[in-house]
């Protein structure tokens, strides 16, 4: 197999793992990617697991240190890692044992940030964890507005024992999650927090158009650079 048809499989490999599970009724999701500048693919990813018996979902949004081709590699073993690890891991260890996988690693560039969210479909109630990840928003219906959630903490394989902030909340019906990775919001002219500001305004906009297709609409402002770009929306949806 030659060089194009190598990075080819190895791109479907991560696409097929990142293909979020059916929702029941009540619930939708959508996400959309970009690549680096020059890629079709690259080394942000989401790994999830729906529980049918007790209809909680629990997804994680990596984005592996790197970009375009040469994090694709580094993305499909730890996607692999990380769907063996929801299934055998307690949910408040999957990211510590993440970390240990990448901390076991020979690359010294195994470094991911990540971001791990655990949702009761039952009761719209909600966990996230954030190991150096940017901050989730949460939509509001109160405030009409994106809120920033407050979950932070340091990258996976840096060191030993890093810190994991964790969240909690309910989504009401009509409210929705936002997870991005910082290709959306950094810019080496423009602070982090500039960029989040960007977004929040955005994807009001882009959600006051319509629900459907928004994170393409998200995704489609966002100029590609030499990152890679990722956005997740999950939405409780609002009977009339």
């Amino acid at each position: 197999m030659d060089e194009a048809g190598e990075w080819t499989r190895l791109r479907d490999r991560l696409l097929a793992r990142g293909r979020m599970p059916e929702l029941p009724a009540g619930w939708e999701h959508q996400s959309a990617m970009l690549a680096a500048s020059g890629f079709e693919y690259g080394g942000d990813f989401i790994v999830s697991d729906l529980a049918t018996a007790t209809g909680r979902l629990q997804l994680v949004l990596v984005d592996v240190c790197g970009s375009g081709a040469s994090a694709v590699p580094a993305a499909v073993r730890f996607a692999g890692a990380l769907e063996s690890l929801l299934a055998a891991v307690p949910e408040h260890r999957l990211l510590a044992a993440a970390n240990t996988f990448l901390l076991r690693q020979p690359s010294d560039e195994s470094i991911a940030t990540a971001v791990q969210v655990a949702l009761d479909l039952a009761t719209g109630d909600y966990l996230v964890r954030s190991a150096g990840h940017p901050p989730a928003l949460r939509w509001s219906l109160a405030s009409g507005e994106w809120e920033v959630d407050n979950a932070r903490g340091t990258a996976l394989g840096v060191c030993e024992g890093p810190e994991v902030v964790e969240s909690r909340g309910t989504l009401a019906p009509g409210e929705a999650l936002m997870f991005y990775t910082d290709g959306v919001v950094e810019s080496r002219s423009l602070p982090i927090d500039d960029g989040i500001a960007w977004l929040r305004e955005t994807a009001r906009v882009a959600v006051a158009e319509r629900w459907e297709g928004a994170a393409t609409r998200i995704i489609e402002q966002v100029d590609r650079g030499d990152d890679d770009r990722a956005v997740l929306l999950i939405r409780r949806v609002e009977y009339s």
